[in-house]
């Protein structure tokens, strides 16, 4: 296979020990979470041909799909196209190291369609209505609701960085959203956006001005961290890892 030949077999990647503890994952979904970890760079982000990760992982269409799609499902994966003009090339993973909700509700809370039998009424428990109730408030803050501030967020990143990201799109929604979930604000998004323009922009590490690298799980890291003017000027590599 052409695409095995072109691999090399030496460098590692890190595979958070959440993910491998998690019990509702399938053996498959781990392997798969495993081998793009191997993958994944700065960013996270790794894009293997299908044909590749099916031969190096000794798979068939339906499993690598099965796997992908469970990942996808508990929010361990996200998969977009890469793009290079009008033309649409291979798969792209980014890795994510805890799950979050992609439905706007969790499978416990779905409502449950009641019929009476004979036209008798159906009594409903209140105190399980209120918890689905609240239930769905929380994931609803979590799940696209305007309380996140997307476009905010990347509208102040572009303002700063001059680069023209959607806030829109799925996998940027899903960084910010991760973060979120850590009890990250505006603010703190802010922040981490001044501190890496300040430090990256005019220089080689211009390119990872992005919501992936930006807030990803370096974010809290990059929140924390104090540069001087001369040491961003003197060495633009500083704490890029």
């Amino acid at each position: 296979m052409t695409d095995s030949i072109k691999t090399s077999i030496s460098g590692y990647g890190l595979v958070f020990k959440r993910v491998m503890k998690d019990k509702n994952l399938s053996i498959e979904a781990k392997g798969l979470y495993s081998y793009l970890s191997a993958y994944a760079g700065a960013d996270e982000s790794s894009f293997p041909s299908v044909s590749l990760i099916k031969y190096e992982l000794n798979i068939g269409k339906q499993r690598y799909q099965r796997a992908r799609k469970e990942l996808e499902d508990t929010g361990y994966l996200v998969v977009t196209r890469k793009q290079n003009g009008n033309i649409y090339g291979s798969n792209l993973y980014t890795v994510m190291h805890e799950p979050r909700r992609v439905d706007s509700r969790p499978v416990d809370s779905q409502p449950v369609e009641i019929q009476s039998v004979d036209n008798q009424p159906t009594t409903i428990n209140s105190s399980t209505i209120n918890s689905n109730t609240n239930n769905n408030k929380t994931i609803n803050n979590m799940s696209g609701n305007p309380t996140i501030p997307y476009q905010s967020i990347i509208e102040y990143l572009n303002e700063k960085t001059g680069k023209h990201y959607k806030h829109t799109t799925n996998k940027t929604k899903s960084f910010i959203e991760a973060r979120w979930k850590e009890d990250f604000r505006e603010e703190d998004f802010k922040k981490v956006i001044d501190i890496k323009v300040q430090e990256w922009k005019g220089t080689d590490q211009d390119k990872y001005l992005r919501p992936e690298t930006l807030f990803g799980t370096k974010f809290e890291g990059y929140r924390n961290q104090q540069i001087s003017n001369k040491e961003s000027n003197d060495n633009p590599y500083a704490n890029l890892f």
